[in-house]
């Protein structure tokens, strides 16, 4: 029985970096699912309307999404971008007063919802590398 526990856990140690690796491959989303991001971005997800085409906020600093400025609801990452986009931000949780609705006022789908926080993060990413 030791014999088997042992190599279980062995297994699941070894496990652990492809565990990292297919989290973090996972994280990368492809230019498809990013293309198709921006389109919802600009139209029918009504993201342009607060947060502009560029993500220079047009509400105020705080719907800029900027990559030198610090998240304020959540860590940057894929998952967390898709749970504040789904969410929305109340006015409990805005730091500015400015709330966001769930899924910004819009009827997107989940799917559609993965695809914008895709661009939304690419656009990010690319702003701080070109910087």
């Amino acid at each position: 029985m030791k014999w088997v526990t042992g190599i279980s856990a062995a297994l699941a140690v070894a496990a652990m970096p492809l565990a990292t690796a297919n989290a973090q491959q996972a994280e990368t989303p492809d230019s498809a699912t990013v293309a198709a991001g921006k389109e919802i971005y600009e139209g029918r997800g009504m993201c342009v309307s607060c947060h502009g085409r560029n993500g220079e906020g047009i509400l105020g600093p705080t719907t800029r999404l900027d990559a030198d400025k610090k998240w304020l609801h959540h860590d940057g990452s894929l998952e967390a971008i898709i749970a504040v986009i789904k969410a929305g931000i109340d006015d409990e949780k805005s730091s500015s007063g400015i709330v966001m609705p769930p899924r910004g006022g819009s009827r997107i789908t989940d799917e559609q919802v993965r695809q914008v926080a895709a661009y939304v993060q690419q656009v990010l990413h690319r702003r701080k590398n070109a910087q």
